[in-house]
C-alpha cells in the first residue's frame, strides 16, 4: 500500500513505497515491457519491408517473441504472441490496415504464425522459469551445506575450550579445599564446571541435529543388554537428575537385542534430561523396559505439569518448548531423541499421565537372542 507521510517541519508529503508495493507492480511492469518490444519491432520490420518483403516480417516478429520468453515471465511472452500477430496482420498482410485478410494463404500463414509463436512464447518461458526453479534450488542446497558445515566447524572449536573450562574446574574444585577460603572457591568451581556442563549439551545438540538433517545418521548393530544401555544413560544424565528420586524397572528376563547402542543410548539421556528439567526436584523420574511383539519398549515418565494436548506433536519440533518452560537450552533435546528412534526405525511419542505428568513412549523393532544362544554362536 501506497501511504504519504509529512517530514518533520514541512507541510509536503512525501511518498513511501513499501517492498509489497515493489512486488505489486513487478508483473504491470513486465506487461509494459511486452508492449514496448512488439511497438520497437513493428517499426523495426516497417522500416526494413520494403528490402526484405512482407514474408520475412513473420520470421522477425516470431524471433522478438523467442528473445521476449528469455527475460519475460509467461504471461508478458504471450501477449508478446497475440500483439505481434495483430500488427502484422495489421500493417504488412494485404488489405493493409485492416483485420481482414483477403487470400487463403495468407489466412493459413497467419493462423500458423499465430499457434506457432503462443507455441514458442510458452515453452520458452517454461524453459526459463525452470531454470530459475533449478537455480533457486541449486543456491537452497549450496546455502544449507555451507550453514551445516559452519555450524559443524564452530561446535567444534568450541568443544575443545569447554573441555579444558571443565578439567580446570575440577582441578580447581579439588584445590581449593586447602585453601582458606575454600567453600568459596568450591562453590565457583561448581558453578563453572555447571556452565561448561550446559554448553557442552548445547554444542552437542547442535551436532547431533547437524547430523540428523544431513541424512549421515545410520544405525550400527550389535547384540546389547538394554540394562546397561538405560543405566549408561542414566550415568550419562546423573547430574541433571540429582534431586530426583529414579525409579528404573527392568525384566531380569529380558533378551539380547540388535540396535545401535549409541543412538537409543542418546535418545534415553535425552528424555531423561526432558523429565528432569520438567519435575520439581524430589518429584520421581520413572524408566521402564519390556520387551513384546518383537518390540523393544522404554517410557520415561515424570510427575511435572504435563502438556497441552493439542501440542503432542509439537513437542518433537525443534526450538519449540512448551509454555510456563524455564530458561535454558534450545529446545532440541527431544527432536533429536525423535530422530535417532525414527532412524532406527522405531516410533517416539508423548502423552500425558493421569495424576500429573508427561509419559513418553519409545518404541524399537528389535531382533533377539539369549546370553548362551549367543555364546555358542561365537
Amino acid at each position: 500500500m501506497l501511504e504519504k507521510s509529512r517530514l518533520r517541519g514541512s507541510e509536503q508529503p512525501v511518498l513511501l513505497v513499501t517492498p509489497d508495493d515493489v512486488r505489486a507492480l513487478a508483473p504491470f511492469r513486465e506487461y509494459l515491457i511486452a508492449v514496448a518490444i512488439v511497438v520497437g519491432l513493428t517499426v523495426a520490420c516497417w522500416l526494413v519491408t520494403r528490402l526484405t518483403g512482407s514474408g520475412a516480417i513473420s520470421l522477425i516478429f516470431l524471433l522478438g517473441v523467442l528473445l521476449a520468453g528469455m527475460v519475460l515471465n509467461r504471461g508478458p511472452v504471450l501477449l508478446v504472441a497475440a500483439l505481434s500477430a495483430l500488427s502484422w496482420n495489421f500493417l504488412f498482410i494485404p488489405p493493409l490496415f485492416t483485420l481482414h485478410i483477403a487470400k487463403f494463404e495468407d489466412g493459413l500463414t497467419f493462423a500458423t504464425y499465430f499457434i506457432v509463436a503462443l507455441t514458442v512464447g510458452n515453452l520458452t518461458a517454461q524453459l526459463r522459469a525452470r531454470e530459475h526453479l533449478a537455480a533457486q534450488v541449486q543456491l537452497a542446497h549450496e546455502s544449507e551445506r555451507l550453514r551445516k558445515t559452519l555450524l559443524d566447524c564452530v561446535s567444534h572449536e568450541l568443544k575443545t575450550p569447554l573441555a579444558a573450562i571443565g578439567a580446570a574446574s575440577q582441578e580447581l574444585a579439588g584445590a581449593a579445599a586447602e585453601t582458606p577460603n575454600a567453600q568459596l572457591l568450591q562453590r565457583l568451581a561448581g558453578e563453572i564446571r555447571d556452565g561448561s556442563h550446559r554448553l557442552n549439551r548445547v554444542v552437542n545438540n547442535l551436532l547431533d541435529m547437524n547430523r540428523l538433517e544431513s541424512g549421515i545418521v545410520r544405525p550400527r548393530q550389535e547384540w546389547c543388554d538394554v540394562r546397561e544401555l538405560v543405566e549408561s544413560a542414566i550415568e550419562i544424565e546423573r547430574e541433571t537428575l540429582d534431586g530426583h528420586d529414579l525409579q528404573l524397572t527392568v525384566a531380569d528376563d529380558l533378551p539380547l537385542m540388535l540396535l545401535d547402542y549409541t543412538l537409543i543410548e542418546q535418545a534415553v539421556a535425552k528424555l531423561l534430561a526432558n523429565a528432569a528439567a520438567h519435575s520439581p526436584s524430589r518429584l520421581p523420574v520413572e524408566v521402564d523396559a519390556e520387551f513384546a511383539a518383537d518390540q523393544l519398549l522404554i517410557t520415561v515418565s515424570d510427575r511435572g505439569r504435563g502438556f497441552a494436548p493439542e501440542s503432542a506433536e509439537r513437542l518433537f519440533d525443534k526450538f519449540y518448548r512448551a509454555e510456563g518452560h524455564k530458561t535454558g537450552g534450545l529446545g532440541l533435546g527431544l527432536s533429536i531423541a525423535r530422530g535417532f528412534v525414527e532412524a532406527h526405525g522405531g516410533q517416539l511419542t508423548a502423552e500425558n499421565r493421569d495424576g500429573g505428568g508427561a509419559r513418553f513412549l519409545l518404541s524399537l523393532p528389535v531382533r533377539t537372542t539369549d546370553g548362551d544362544a549367543l555364546e555358542s554362536a561365537q
